[in-house]
């Protein structure tokens, strides 16, 4: 696309001066003003992902979880 920089500017090619007019095909946000847009290519269609059918019965048990243990020891007094 073809744009004016508003500020000193460098891209993949380099440095370009204020108010440079030259072509980039990397988005430099609101650094320049952008005079020749490429043309967003049409919508294409996209269908729906298809269901799978859900499988019941076959998840796998659940498993006991083991008790937490304190991570500090403490001394007991005598």
């Amino acid at each position: 696309m073809k744009v004016r920089a508003k500020q000193n500017v460098r891209d993949i090619n380099g440095w370009h001066l204020t108010g440079q007019v030259f072509d980039t095909d990397e988005d430099l946000g609101d650094a320049v003003e952008v005079l020749d847009a490429p043309k967003a290519a049409p919508a294409v269609k996209q269908e729906a992902p298809k269901a799978e059918p859900e499988k019941a019965a076959e998840k796998e048990p659940e498993k006991e979880q083991p008790k937490a243990r304190s991570a500090s020891r403490r001394r007991v007094s005598k």
